[in-house]
């Protein structure tokens, strides 16, 4: 059945690769943390995510006031890769140290190499979730002489507690994230002896997420919500817990407090057809410079059956796609969606490809909205 499964998804994307578009790299958001393959198919969405842990945690900590029985998210890992290094998976495998690479880069120059990899490992009972996350982003290419990379690496545990309130209607909630982040745009000779891991600064900082969503009781449970992130500014220092940084240059730059805004409800078509809609609005604040339609997300997911999800998304009228499958014990799902690159020399959007694969246990194992956002 699994093996079945994963033909139909990377099928599934095949088909849709055709309608490529361009969706903005989340991560340049100030206090988006954690963004899944799930998220990158539905246009980038992440706040009305709630049924799982990670985007209660560092997205949406209100949600978390649902989360009353135990469940435990064991694993959580997702990877990603662009078009270039899916098309040639030996130079994929050298994406770990630069210096394997440099071959490749050289040998096709001007050419973006990019992936990603992370694990997310919490626990939510009553109210309460805790986590740990760990993940890597890297990039790079060669001009023919230098080669250019870009790293993010963070290791973040981070504790959050939701508080429902008149029956569940309104709920409230806040996190902590200790964030352990190195992070740069650098340049090295090409030769063996490079690394993603040099001319980075790195540091450590506290940031503080708080949120609160208005759950009306009505038939499509429609819910409004609101999040504030890196509350009162964050501030980094030197001294991270764990940095991989080889020899660091000074500390990541302070990033300033944003608030994003979402709405969801949710439809039935037919029998077991069900659909969730969403529509998000990233940094309404102004924190960063990008154009409004690239802040705005939105995106859709079809509820074939308790275990087969169909996913479509949209920002700046461009689209992505995904298709997911949960069992009793695990979840899988595919992204195929588009990433910006910071590089002037490269094509400015990256295509990509995304894997999530999580193994875990909850007493109620649904992705029921009716059940889980149901008024108490």
């Amino acid at each position: 059945m699994t093996s079945s499964l994963e033909k139909l998804c990377l099928f599934t994307l095949m088909v849709l690769a055709p309608f490529r578009g361009a969706l903005a790299n989340p991560y340049q958001y100030p206090g988006i943390r954690y963004v899944s393959p799930l998220s990158e198919s539905l246009g980038g969405v992440t706040i009305p995510l709630a049924d799982e842990i990670g985007n209660s945690l560092f997205n949406n900590p209100a949600a978390l006031a649902r989360n009353t029985k135990f469940k435990a998210e064991y694993l959580n890992l997702n990877i990603d890769a662009n078009s270039t290094v899916v098309g040639n998976i030996s130079s994929g495998l050298k994406m770990i140290g630069l210096g394997g690479l440099t071959s490749s880069l050289n040998a096709n120059t001007n050419t973006s190499y990019a992936a990603g990899f992370g694990n997310l490992t919490a626990l939510s009972w009553g109210g309460l979730g805790v986590g740990l996350l760990i993940q890597d982003r890297v990039r790079a290419y060669s001009d023919g002489t230098n080669v250019h990379y870009e790293t993010i690496s963070q290791l973040i545990p981070a504790a959050g507690y939701g508080l429902a309130l008149a029956r569940g209607v309104v709920r409230l909630g806040y996190s902590l994230q200790f964030v352990n982040l190195a992070t740069g745009t650098a340049q090295s000779v090409s030769d063996s002896s490079a690394s993603f891991m040099s001319g980075l600064s790195a540091g450590k900082a506290l940031a503080h997420t708080a949120s609160v969503n208005f759950v009306f009781p009505f038939a499509y449970i429609p819910t409004v919500s609101v999040v504030a992130r890196n509350l009162g500014g964050v501030h980094y220092s030197s001294g991270a817990l764990l940095s991989r940084a080889k020899s660091p240059s000074g500390v990541p730059s302070d990033e300033a407090m944003s608030i994003d805004a979402a709405f969801s409800f949710m439809v039935r078509i037919s029998g077991s057809l069900k659909s969730n809609w969403y529509i998000q609005y990233k940094d309404l604040t102004n924190s960063v410079s990008v154009p409004v339609l690239e802040k705005l997300n939105v995106g859709v997911d079809f509820n074939l059956s308790p275990n087969v999800s169909i996913r479509t998304g949209m920002t700046s009228t461009q689209f992505s796609a995904g298709i997911g499958y949960r069992s009793q014990a695990s979840e899988i799902n595919l992204a195929y969606y588009h990433d910006q690159n910071p590089f002037t020399n490269v094509a400015y959007w990256d295509t990509r490809y995304a894997l999530q694969y999580k193994v875990f246990f909850q007493e109620q194992n649904s992705r029921n909205r009716e059940e889980e956002t149901k008024i108490k």
